[in-house]
């Protein structure tokens, strides 16, 4: 699973195992995953404010591992992960903060970890909502 979108100046593609479930379910080893080489190109390609928000943060890496492992939950292309990528723009970490998505994010975990559900019902059922197939009302019907 190649990409055919170039990489920007100063980084390349590299391709590589990512794994999912824990540690315990491969995605393959193919995985386009941007990795920089020269600081300045980086610089310019991001800005000054979202390296500075990179270095107190979570690493391009991490954050490009979840793109690839979201994309291939949805069976996007190389080219659509690739794309993800590039154009990810890091934000500032703030710490303690709580946000509609943080509390979603927590719940899932929360779920997921319970064994209640399994991460795969839970997960498309995640994907139902972001896609559309499952209506604000109908979601609203199903918790009463």
């Amino acid at each position: 699973m190649t990409t055919t979108l170039a990489a920007p100046e100063g980084a390349h593609w590299s391709y590589e195992e990512v794994k999912t479930d824990k540690g315990t379910k491969s995605l393959g080893n193919d995985n386009p995953l941007l990795v920089w080489d020269d600081l300045e190109k980086m610089r310019a390609h991001y800005g000054d404010e979202a390296v500075l928000s990179i270095a107190d943060g979570t690493s391009l890496r991490v954050s490009f591992q979840n793109i690839i492992r979201r994309g291939r939950a949805g069976d996007k292309t190389p080219d659509d992960i690739a794309k993800a990528q590039l154009e990810f723009k890091p934000g500032k970490r703030v710490v303690g903060e709580s946000t509609p998505a943080s509390r979603v994010a927590r719940q899932a975990k929360a779920v997921a970890e319970s064994g209640q559900v399994s991460e795969d019902n839970l997960s498309k059922l995640l994907e139902a909502i972001k896609s559309g197939k499952l209506s604000n009302e109908e979601i609203g019907q199903l918790v009463g």
